[in-house]
């Protein structure tokens, strides 16, 4: 009984955390009001505490169907190479966010034989977009500069690396992409998983976490492991979730978890 009571008070003090995380990140996007609607319910449901941090908060997609798991494929793409991708990309109307965009990000990286492939949620741009490199960002330019670092700690070569988000347009701060965008996306993110053929997969975020393995589980939970991504024409990559580089520069409290996830990734590298 005593240790039900430890394990209830420790769940008590990580949500709490949580909140407190949660609610400094909105503070640094401006974020004053929450009006009610059926996903700040959910946010604030028991077992979905764990929301999406900073400006991932986004509608929940469905589970993920059981399917029968066949040997591993990794083979480049019949479907494009990641240029002709990042080609269609650019011409996108998929959805509503085409005609709100700021910028296309496709992707970034690789020229080599990529070993893994880091995926985010969007890129977010400023109010007053005017360039600045930030259209030749992924996830940010602080984003993309942290990320270098940690790519660097790992023994990781930029062309050993291919670098993309779910969302393939950068939108101002003004805009909340929802799961019908991811829906529009995912098809070019699933060909270019398969164009990459990665060695590994890392997601950088709830968004991104959630969209791939269609798990309800909060980001601390399913973070510091290896879970399988199950791709098209039966391709299997390991993936290992961990916090996004815009989370951390708002928590750099977190950034010991962060370091632990890649040297998981590193080891899990140099043992291939």
């Amino acid at each position: 009984m005593r240790k039900k009571g430890r394990e209830m008070e420790e769940d008590v003090i990580r949500f709490l955390q949580d909140v407190r995380s949660v609610l400094r990140c909105h503070q640094v996007g401006s974020i004053v009001d929450y009006p009610a609607g059926a996903e700040l319910e959910s946010f604030l449901g028991v077992s979905e505490r764990e929301k999406i941090p900073v400006r991932e908060q986004i509608v929940p997609l469905p589970e993920k169907q059981k399917t029968t798991r066949v040997a591993p494929v990794r083979k480049k793409s019949d479907q494009g190479s990641l240029a002709e991708i990042a080609a269609e990309v650019k011409l996108c109307k998929s959805c509503g966010l085409a005609g709100q965009r700021k910028c296309v990000t496709p992707g970034k990286g690789g020229g080599g034989s990529i070993r893994l492939l880091l995926i985010g949620h969007w890129l977010p741009v400023p109010e007053h977009f005017t360039g600045g490199g930030i259209d030749k960002t992924v996830f940010g330019l602080q984003e993309d500069q942290m990320l270098a670092r940690m790519l660097a700690a790992i023994h990781l070569a930029p062309e050993e690396v291919f670098v993309t988000n779910i969302i393939k347009c950068g939108v101002g701060p003004g805009i909340q992409p929802q799961a019908e965008h991811i829906d529009a996306c995912f098809s070019y993110l699933q060909r270019q998983i398969k164009a990459a053929a990665p060695e590994l997969i890392c997601t950088m975020g709830m968004v991104a976490t959630r969209a791939m393995l269609r798990l309800s589980q909060p980001l601390s939970r399913l973070r510091g492991r290896f879970h399988m991504y199950n791709g098209i024409d039966g391709m299997e990559i390991p993936l290992l979730p961990t916090f996004h580089p815009n989370y951390l520069l708002q928590n750099p409290e977190m950034k010991k978890a962060t370091w632990l996830d890649l040297q998981v990734l590193e080891k899990r590298i140099s043992a291939k």
